[in-house]
């Protein structure tokens, strides 16, 4: 993929163009369409609903987010998805 320079002008921190621009594509990219991961950690997230919380199936669920973030955080496509990952996987760690 090619990175395009958005160091200058209306593509500053303070642009939401910067923000939420894919480096590789140019597009204006919010959410994405949901992966496998994802999927999992809502499973997850479902399971310890129905199991509680003093269980393994705890442990996995956070290990699902921690990796979903950490995923985010190194290959998110914008400095958005980037930050979501940093939030997802500090909220897990805290919660």
């Amino acid at each position: 993929h090619k990175v395009r320079d958005v160091s200058k002008g209306k593509n500053s921190p303070l642009s939401l163009q910067w923000w939420f621009e894919d480096r590789a594509t140019g597009k204006i990219v919010v959410a994405q369409r949901p992966n496998l991961l994802i999927g999992a950690c809502i499973v997850g997230l479902v399971a310890t609903k129905f199991f509680g919380s003093n269980s393994g199936v705890l442990i996995a669920s956070k290990s699902l987010w921690l990796l979903w973030s950490a995923d985010e955080l190194l290959r998110g496509v914008n400095p958005w998805r980037r930050s979501l990952g940093v939030f997802v996987g500090a909220v897990t760690i805290l919660v």
